[in-house]
């Protein structure tokens, strides 16, 4: 696992921390399900984030095409990464270097960086489905 997942694990600890209590009126619980080209995204993360700006962002890791996230109500733009090793390479270059993964992304940026989706969070529980696909 490379620095990007420790990035991921940092914002989901800050995430959880200060997400508060799932069951106020100002957090929403939603359930999704992520399939990427019809297939159930393996591993990932979901990130959410407030179109107004005004409130916190919540992340959640997507695991076998499902996640639970609390997440603060309102209008939310949803990012999704999914990172991949695609090979591996020294650290620096000398005999003795350690090996690192080489990690690329999986999904296409309109999921992620220049993601246009969205979702409307209910204070509550709620179902979301999210069909990607890497054209």
């Amino acid at each position: 696992m490379g620095p990007h997942w420790a990035a991921t694990l940092l914002i989901l600890f800050i995430s959880i921390v200060l997400g508060g209590c799932s069951g106020s009126s100002t957090h929403g619980t939603i359930h999704g399900t992520v399939t990427l080209d019809d297939k159930p995204l393996e591993e990932g993360t979901v990130r959410f984030v407030p179109v107004d700006g005004n409130s916190q962002t919540a992340a959640a890791i997507v695991s076998q095409g499902e996640f639970t996230a609390t997440v603060p109500v309102g209008l939310m733009r949803v990012e999704f990464s999914a990172p991949k090793v695609v090979g591996r390479q020294k650290m620096y270059d000398a005999p003795d270097s350690p090996v690192v993964d080489q990690v690329a992304e999986l999904l296409p940026p309109h999921y992620n960086v220049q993601s246009k989706l969205e979702v409307d969070v209910q204070a509550g529980s709620q179902d979301s489905t999210f069909r990607l696909s890497r054209q």
